[in-house]
């Protein structure tokens, strides 16, 4: 049985990105990229900790030592080097090494993009349809109607469409407007090479399976610390220039099936801090009630704590 049967048959699946998720499963994506990533919890790789763990225990001078002297000494070395690691002020430089639970959460709290990327899916997931057209309308026009579904990179929307030539860090899906917002989430870093014809690719492959409706309007946002200077078209121009350099590794990326999918993509960047922005002006502007009055309030000052706010 397969990864994706597997996975379905414990936790379900969708058929179509109209289909709603619980905002609480937001809580089990970030159980689920915490146990998929345990470097996040454990500081080094699970397979460079169970190695430091075995070169302790079997050094030659814990030869002949019982079973509880060995462990009284493993743990005197990992305490150590858990204390060497941590950092007491926020926004220290993050070091390497294995660490305690305190600068685990340090780490992934203010320094993680996958961990925003979490919250995010959370936020967008409990956010109003009158927030999201408001906030989409912005950058591309459509029907201001129907109700708005979203997906983050997890495991049910992963098994559920089987796409694996890419990851997508969050999706916005309206059934009635027949739009489809690609929402790409960098703490502060940049885009990757190939990421606008990785998302034509996405949006080809969602269409085929019947996730998403025929003609769906695309708009691929970038949310990050700076915006893009380039607009579209030089953008595309700069990954189909490097895609052709390597036409080995990125012919599929060149068909002329998904080069016709990017004529009809809308590319928009914008910075957190225009988002905190825009959340503070619904706020005023808006009368909304107290729970998304919590939400966006929450949401905003989670991002004003980010590393790259401050460093």
């Amino acid at each position: 049985m397969k990864a994706a049967e597997k996975y379905r048959r414990v936790f379900g699946s969708i058929s179509h990105l109209k289909d709603q998720i619980p905002w609480t499963t937001g809580l089990s994506n970030m159980v689920e990229f915490l146990v998929w990533e345990p470097q996040r919890v454990l500081g080094i790789s699970k397979k460079q900790y169970v190695n430091q763990i075995i070169e302790w225990a079997t050094s030659p001078e814990l030869k002949d030592k019982s079973l509880e002297e060995i462990q009284k000494e493993v743990n005197k070395k990992l305490n150590q080097k858990m204390s060497e690691s941590e950092q007491l002020e926020t926004y220290s430089t993050q070091t390497t090494g294995i660490c305690n639970a305190r600068e685990a959460v340090r780490r992934v709290k203010f320094f993680s993009e996958d961990y925003l990327n979490k919250e995010f899916d959370i936020f967008l997931s409990l956010c109003s349809d009158i927030y999201l057209n408001l906030f989409y309308g912005q950058f591309i026009n459509f029907d201001q109607s129907g109700s708005w579904s979203t997906h983050g990179n997890s495991g049910i929307f992963e098994y559920s469409t089987e796409l694996n030539a890419m990851f997508m860090d969050n999706l916005s899906y309206n059934h009635e407007a027949n739009i489809l917002i690609a929402n790409e989430l960098k703490l502060n870093g940049k885009k990757n090479a190939d990421q606008i014809l990785k998302y034509c690719l996405m949006y080809e492959y969602l269409s085929e399976i019947g996730f998403i409706d025929k003609d769906a309007k695309f708009l691929l946002l970038f949310i990050g610390g700076s915006v893009l200077k380039e607009d579209k078209q030089s953008l595309v121009d700069q990954e189909i220039a490097m895609c052709q350099s390597k036409p080995e590794k990125y012919q599929h990326l060149l068909r002329p099936e998904l080069l016709e999918v990017v004529t009809h993509l809308e590319v928009v960047s914008i910075t957190w801090q225009s988002l905190i922005e825009f959340n503070n002006h619904y706020l005023n502007d808006n009368e909304i009630c107290q729970v998304e009055q919590k939400l966006l309030q929450g949401f905003n000052q989670s991002l004003q704590s980010k590393s790259f706010m401050h460093l």
